[in-house]
């Protein structure tokens, strides 16, 4: 049986940073998601998404204030949530490398926003900062760092991501 440590899988984990270390540090992939966004009712968007194992779909409104139904989470929210997501399971690969293992880790995730650049002509950001509070009975600060320049969320966040928007006739 496979070593798991914070909820990491050492050998699969291990498995991976080797095949990047013969890959000149690269993993190439590529990430498809199909959606529909709806014109009429709740959810706004929906898209049928998946792991290795499993299909499901998940739903997405905008909130009142924007003129949607305001019932799924709100696009911002899956943001923060993945960033959250992403960054946690960075910390916990990271300490499980290290041999640290965790008696707990939780993640509160803040983003700051304004909503008026969205519906009014604006050059203030809409998007004004995020911050993650990172709560657990070890220090773990050394390992947040380590972590922070590994997750890849946070560097999608961080970092202008280059970024194509075309049509595609139905």
């Amino acid at each position: 049986m496979a070593k798991v440590v914070n909820n990491i899988n050492m050998e699969l984990h291990e498995s991976t940073i080797h095949k990047a270390k013969e890959n000149n540090n690269s993993i190439p992939s590529e990430k498809i998601i199909d959606g529909v966004f709806n014109l009429s009712g709740s959810p706004q968007f929906s898209a049928k998404v998946g792991s290795q194992f499993t299909k499901f779909e998940l739903g997405c409104d905008e909130p009142s204030v924007l003129g949607g139904p305001g019932v799924h989470p709100t696009p911002l929210t899956y943001l923060l949530f993945g960033v959250m997501a992403c960054f946690s399971s960075s910390l916990a690969a990271q300490c499980a490398e290290e041999g640290l293992e965790l008696k707990d880790l939780k993640v509160r995730g803040k983003l700051l926003y304004d909503l008026g650049p969205a519906v009014i002509e604006s050059d203030a950001p809409i998007i004004k900062g995020m911050k993650l509070e990172v709560i657990s009975t070890s220090n773990l600060d050394r390992q947040i760092k380590e972590a922070w320049k590994k997750c890849p969320a946070v560097y999608a966040i961080q970092n202008p991501v280059p970024t194509e928007i075309n049509q595609v006739k139905a």
